[in-house]
């Protein structure tokens, strides 16, 4: 990312994708303040990386926009990244209302609220928002409907936010996932087998890394690349787009 000393918030930052993007920036110079629901976890990332903390809640919008108002302080927001996130793999028939509430809440919901506190926060000198979609939200795949329903909306949500604040200076834009080794999908691909069965969706041949991901957020943050809005850049090993390589 360009060296410029500018202003970032990163929600989420307590999981590992917000983790590793908080330590990208500061390693770049840049004032982050980082926010998360875990406290102890939060204030222990906030003394090694030197960040100013805040604990945010999914469903709790006003926490989430003074979060967004503390890392503006008196000065301009040059950025928001919006990494808060939750993985549902059931059958529609068998997903009770609270865990699809759960899910929009804590992936839609907190989107849409960092949206809205962004677009107010930025409107006189614009910046950059950057949202985590999914490339289940592209594609289809099995016991996926509740999350892929939320991470398509917030593809929809950037798209849109694009459109309506570009003149304003404010980009919008998504990145969308593969299966990524995180905390967060660990049964996922803790096991051999399960690893390697996960592995071979992907075209590339691997999972994910917290790093592939938050390398491209912080492209998308960087203000030397702000022709670039309303996009949704594919960072899944061609999961979302291409079938999975044969051997040759």
């Amino acid at each position: 990312m360009t060296n410029q000393n500018g202003r970032f918030a990163v929600l989420g930052a307590t999981g590992s994708v917000g983790y590793r993007l908080a330590c990208q920036l500061v390693a770049a110079g840049h004032d982050v303040t980082i926010g998360g629901r875990n406290a102890d976890k939060l204030a222990a990332i906030g003394q090694e990386l030197g960040c100013a903390t805040h604990e945010v809640t999914a469903g709790d919008a006003a926490s989430i926009d003074a979060c967004l108002k503390a890392a503006a302080g008196d000065g301009k927001l040059n950025g928001v990244a919006n990494c808060i996130g939750s993985v549902l793999l059931k059958p529609a028939h068998l997903i009770s209302d609270e865990e699809w509430f759960e899910t929009l809440q804590v992936n839609l919901f907190s989107s849409f609220a960092v949206v809205r506190s962004a677009a107010k926060l930025m409107r006189s000198a614009g910046g950059s928002v950057v949202l985590v979609s999914s490339a289940a939200a592209q594609i289809g795949l099995a016991n996926h409907e509740a999350i892929a329903a939320a991470k398509a909306g917030i593809l929809g949500l950037a798209r849109s936010a694009s459109a309506t604040y570009a003149g304003r200076g404010i980009r919008f834009n998504c990145v969308s996932p593969g299966l990524v080794k995180s905390e967060m999908t660990k049964k996922l691909w803790e096991t051999e087998s399960a690893a390697e069965m996960s592995a071979g969706m992907h075209a590339l041949g691997r999972l994910g890394e917290p790093n592939d991901i938050a390398s491209a957020i912080s492209f998308l943050l960087d203000p030397a690349n702000n022709w670039i809005t309303g996009q949704c850049l594919g960072v899944d090993g061609g999961l979302g787009s291409i079938l999975s390589r044969m051997k040759m």
